[in-house]
């Protein structure tokens, strides 16, 4: 199986090129999105003003891609610029793959929210496989609103709860790491796997 990650022109996408890596999968990167692989990764470093209009400029593409049978994985902000919108550096537009907004967590104790935190299951999935109740890494400080909570799988709770898995067709989004989440991201990407073969 193939990978692409797509290269933002921000953040270090070297982990999660080597978590893909140990799960056999081929992994090339590339500023532009491209038909032939299994799935493609939206990686989670940046901001979303930046993120998002990088995507929105090839959003027809993805979109097709998307249509004609491609996966999706978005890790983080990567997870964040599938929804409509968000506020962050200036805010802008998402590519609207599932409903809702992208705004500050509320409530936290301390932000950016970095460490560990235990995901609780809300939609059982091949995606959830064998992680309910396990913590996974976090780095961030925002996070989805106005969600549908039928699109949410896993959810966490800092200060509030907030979304921390979310699947369509076709489409996953971690608000996680599971690229720095050690054993608990390993069985998530092995979940990822059997997803991408389903």
């Amino acid at each position: 199986m193939r990978a692409l990650i797509l290269n933002y022109g921000v953040g270090n996408i070297f982990s999660i090129s080597s978590a893909l890596k140990r799960k056999n999968l081929e992994v090339d990167v590339s500023s532009v999105p491209r038909p032939e692989y299994d799935l493609i990764v939206f990686p989670g470093v940046g901001a979303f003003s930046s993120v998002s209009n990088f995507l929105r400029s090839y959003g027809e593409t993805l979109n097709r891609l998307r249509k004609e049978g491609s996966s999706f994985l978005g890790i983080c902000l990567g997870m964040q610029v599938m929804f409509q919108s968000g506020s962050e550096g200036g805010g802008g537009e998402g590519l609207g793959w599932f409903q809702g907004k992208i705004e500050k967590l509320q409530g936290a104790p301390k932000l950016p929210h970095i460490g560990w935190d235990r995901v609780q299951l809300t939609n059982s999935s091949l995606l959830t496989e064998n992680i309910d109740g396990r913590y996974f890494y976090f780095v961030h400080s925002y996070v989805a609103q106005n969600y549908d909570p039928s699109d949410v799988d896993l959810v966490a709770n800092y200060g509030s709860i907030f979304p921390v898995l979310v699947e369509g067709p076709g489409i996953a989004g971690t608000q996680f790491h599971p690229e720095k989440s050690g054993e608990s991201g390993s069985l998530f990407l092995d979940n990822l796997i059997r997803w991408l073969r389903r």
